[in-house]
């Protein structure tokens, strides 16, 4: 899948040397899940780190009062909460298998003594995270001065999956919602089935096949 920017984590292979990608994959422990498990909750996991093998993951943060605030999906070769390795501070992150899910679970320790080992590696972090600030940065603006209906759009933009595009249309994945919608643009599953049915009649996107598709010239 063509992920333009960093609302898909990490990929894995991007940064970590082959050796160390071929050790994890051959001894690191492998655990599968069915959709609709939890992959992980804070509660649990605290000294590991969750690699990707294959399937998605949505990836969140509940509030007070049990509102998602989704921060990206999983896919294969990603990393699960990636920044909790640099971190020691309590975890809040929650993931949910989309669809099925097998991960190799690391200890962080693993994973940082890669990192002090190759000094080429902790600037490509350094770089990831330094755009990860960036696109925070970003969303904040699009929830405080953005109208729902623009910052639907914006998501969509970096949702749609060039690989799949099909007469000058792009699709949204198919394992996600509505509600998963919401969750990244902070609004609600109803006013974002509102929204996509509006647009869907002004032309602005299409919806068929179970999926929303959205135009290639809407990213130029």
């Amino acid at each position: 899948m063509n992920k333009p920017d960093s609302f898909y984590p990490v990929k894995f292979y991007d940064f970590f040397p082959a050796t160390c990608i071929e050790r994890w994959l051959t001894h690191g422990e492998r655990i599968s899940f069915k959709k609709g498990d939890f992959i992980q909750t804070p509660d649990k996991l605290s000294e590991r780190v969750l690699l990707v093998i294959s399937g998605h993951a949505r990836l969140f943060h509940l509030n007070m009062n049990g509102k998602e605030c989704v921060l990206g999906i999983a896919t294969e070769g990603d990393f699960i909460d990636l920044l909790h390795v640099f971190s020691d501070r309590e975890r809040h992150l929650f993931s949910k298998a989309l669809t099925d899910v097998t991960i190799v679970s690391l200890s962080k320790q693993e994973v940082k003594q890669a990192v002090q080992e190759t000094p080429e590696l902790a600037m490509a972090i350094m770089h990831y995270l330094t755009n990860k600030l960036e696109d925070t940065i970003e969303v904040l603006e699009q929830v405080a001065y953005e109208k729902v209906e623009e910052r639907l759009l914006f998501q969509l933009k970096k949702l749609a999956n060039h690989d799949e595009a099909n007469d000058d249309w792009a699709p949204i994945p198919s394992f996600v919602t509505h509600k998963d919608i919401a969750g990244m643009i902070a609004s609600t599953r109803e006013t974002v089935t509102f929204l996509l049915n509006k647009l869907t009649q002004t032309g602005e996107i299409k919806q068929f096949d179970q999926r929303v598709w959205v135009p290639i010239d809407f990213f130029a």
